[in-house]
């Protein structure tokens, strides 16, 4: 079935919110909303059985494609910058448990920004 090929890894690491399958990460200007022009590191999480027709990318919809990374090495980037928010986008990164990471970015004084499409309820 194809939407298995979209839903969510079941690897106990990524269950327990210790990794997530990252598509990309990087420091940038927030380009639309509330925070449109604001400096930010986005984590762009691999995964989504949503599959919106209007979505611009596609290709963080199967999660096996993309590397499983620690929760730490990503906060650890997210240190290296200037940042002062983090936007969690996707895919769909409300599939995954984001406890561990939120309150790692929390107790570093990051503000965190989850981009959803309201599919799953927030952790």
């Amino acid at each position: 079935m194809v939407k298995d090929l979209y839903s969510r890894i079941d690897d106990e690491s990524v269950t327990k919110g210790d990794k997530l399958p990252i598509v990309e990460e990087f420091y940038s200007i927030q380009g639309e909303g509330f925070h449109a022009g604001k400096p930010a590191y986005f984590i762009r999480v691999g995964g989504c059985d949503i599959a919106c027709h209007f979505c611009d990318t596609k290709i963080s919809w199967n999660p096996r494609l993309h590397a499983l990374i620690s929760i730490e090495e990503i906060v650890d980037k997210v240190m290296t910058t200037a940042a002062k928010s983090v936007v969690v986008t996707g895919g769909e990164p409300a599939m995954y448990d984001l406890t561990k990471l939120t309150r790692l970015i929390k107790s570093a004084s990051i503000e965190s920004f989850i981009e959803t499409s309201g599919a799953y309820p927030l952790t």
